[in-house]
């Protein structure tokens, strides 16, 4: 075992050789850090149980995303609230994942604090209701959801409100020449049980849906009062209500959306005979029938088989397509009470299961989900050209952060961050090129800092005052020592009449070898300099001498 780990020592080396390569790679490790951290703030979010673009559970979207490319259309993901850097899309389509993240809380109390907390109660009890809506009865639960949250009165409880944002950038700030909102269904998250598995088929409560939709209609944003007594209570007329938010004061339409699900009771019988009713989604094959005095749809579209077929009626709501009872199904949103118009046009799909990746189980649905979006999109210049379609991420949750580290990751700030890497690895180049690895540290220790510079400064004040001439016969005392040294003589290991002088040793030393001058004659002559050009010339003679005899003994 030691033969073996000796030879594979003397094969590695010495550490010392390894440490070159473990600098480098340290570096490009910082490196690539801080590349990965540019490129992964622009990067997709990961899929997973929700309902966008991104997830790849049944109530996501990413199999309608994939059918577009590859069908040859240009489909991009904006996460920026402003906008991706790109010029207009020819669609945007807009997925609602439960409230859409459109809802906000507002309150109206004379005691903040307490509005503060009847605000989180009120969010509380609204998410613990969604569950519950799925197996009782569509119209009574619904209602009484309602009235717990955005119907409540404001002045015992918060109420909810849509993003005032949301609702300019749908009708008029739109990220392309038509817009398509998708509104939700389903309960969409991981299965309490497996939290990798997403969750069965829940519906959610149509209250929320209702609420989140307040976004298809117009919508101011003003600052409150100063005053923290005026304005506190809301105001509202025949079509519109005004509450207070923090320190601002938004109106909304008073839109009611009447939401229908195809549902149907199924009594079951229990052990002790008890009869229970549930209410749960009818399955069957759908055609969708084209409205009276619309042009976007020529002919009927059969979607084979959808469970709970959702349906959404309001005042500001034109209906496109109609399921089998005369029930819309798409919208176009329309702005009343002759106000400006949607900057594009703007399109309601009542139902997500059109588009959502439960298509992908059914040929039948995938042809109609892809000639239902052929159909809202506008015309493409020139002939036979595809499309672009921009999924918006925003109205999700999952939008940028507009902060440094997104603008340096962006054109054009990204060339900063990029030309300091190039200068750092410039530098690592330079570094490893100009000084080459690490020395090896020597065996025995040199002289000191200190003593160094002490001789250095001894050299110089003998310079300064002209006296390095009397160095001559110090260094042919030097040179003497050293090769009686090297001889193995040591000094004064022979005593009394028949010691021998160090000179007269290195002398004979010097006859024996057959040295070309004479070690007497040199240090005589070193004595005897006058000048720094005689002194360099005696001492290069010295060093002569001495190497022959080194020579001699290789």
């Amino acid at each position: 075992m030691t033969a073996v780990k000796k030879t594979l020592g003397e094969r590695l080396g010495k550490a010392s050789g390894w440490l070159p390569a473990i600098a480098a790679f340290l570096c490009l490790g910082l490196f690539a850090m801080a590349a990965i951290a540019l490129l992964d703030v622009n990067a997709e979010p990961k899929g997973g149980q929700s309902a966008n673009i991104t997830a790849v559970s049944a109530q996501g979207f990413s199999g309608l995303r994939r059918l577009l490319e590859a069908r040859g259309h240009t489909v991009t993901v904006n996460r920026m609230e402003d906008g991706p850097l790109l010029d207009k899309a020819d669609i945007e389509i807009i997925t609602l994942d439960d409230d859409g993240g459109t809802l906000t809380y507002a309150y109206n109390f004379e005691d903040e604090d307490t509005a503060s907390a009847s605000a989180s109660a009120s969010a509380s009890a609204s998410t613990s209701v969604g569950p519950a809506l799925s197996s009782a009865d569509g119209a009574t639960s619904d209602s009484a959801a309602s009235a717990d949250t955005s119907s409540a009165d404001p002045q015992y409880g918060a109420v909810q409100i849509p993003d005032p944002r949301r609702s300019r950038h749908v009708l008029q700030s739109p990220l392309g020449r038509a817009v398509l909102i998708v509104a939700p269904k389903w309960q969409a998250g991981p299965d309490r049980l497996n939290p990798r598995w997403a969750m069965g088929q829940s519906l959610i409560g149509t209250s929320t849906i209702s609420d989140a939709l307040k976004i298809l209609a117009p919508m101011t944003d003003t600052p409150a009062p100063d005053d923290k007594t005026a304005a506190r209570v809301p105001s509202e007329d025949a079509f519109t209500r005004t509450v207070r938010s923090g320190d601002r004061l938004v109106t909304f339409d008073k839109a009611d959306y009447a939401v229908k699900r195809d549902m149907q009771a199924v009594v079951t019988t229990g052990k002790a005979g008890k009869r229970t009713t549930m209410h749960e989604g009818v399955s069957r094959a759908v055609t969708l029938t084209p409205a009276s005095g619309q042009s976007l749809f020529k002919a009927p579209l059969t979607a084979s088989r959808i469970t709970a077929l959702q349906s959404i009626e309001g005042p500001n709501l034109q209906p496109i397509l109609t399921g089998p009872e005369g029930q819309p199904v798409l919208s176009r949103v329309i702005v009343t009470r002759g106000r400006p118009q949607p900057k594009v046009p703007v399109y309601l799909l009542s139902d997500p299961d059109l588009l959502n990746n439960l298509i992908l189980a059914d040929p039948q649905k995938v042809v109609a989900a892809l000639n239902l979006v052929d159909a809202v999109t506008p015309a493409v210049t020139p002939a036979g050209a595809k499309s672009h379609i921009v999924f918006n991420l925003t109205f999700n949750g999952i939008s940028f952060d507009h902060d440094l580290l997104h603008a340096l990751a962006r054109p054009p700030f990204i060339g900063v961050p990029l030309c300091l890497l190039i200068a750092g690895l410039g530098l690592m180049w330079a570094a490893f090129a100009r000084f080459g690895p690490a020395r090896e540290a020597p065996l025995n220790a040199p002289l000191g800092r200190g003593v160094q510079t002490l001789a250095d400064n001894a050299a110089r004040l003998m310079a300064i005052t002209l006296k390095e001439t009397r160095l001559g016969p110090a260094y042919a005392d030097l040179i003497r020592d050293s090769v009686i040294r090297e001889r193995g003589y040591v000094a004064g290991r022979h005593t009394g009449p028949l010691a021998e002088a160090p000179d007269d040793l290195a002398e004979r030393i010097g006859q024996a070898h057959k040295t070309t001058d004479s070690f007497t004659d040199l240090k005589a002559r070193s004595a005897k300099v006058l000048t720094v050009h005689q002194l360099i010339g005696i001492t290069l003679k010295l060093h002569a001498w001495k190497t022959e005899i080194q020579r001699a003994h290789s």
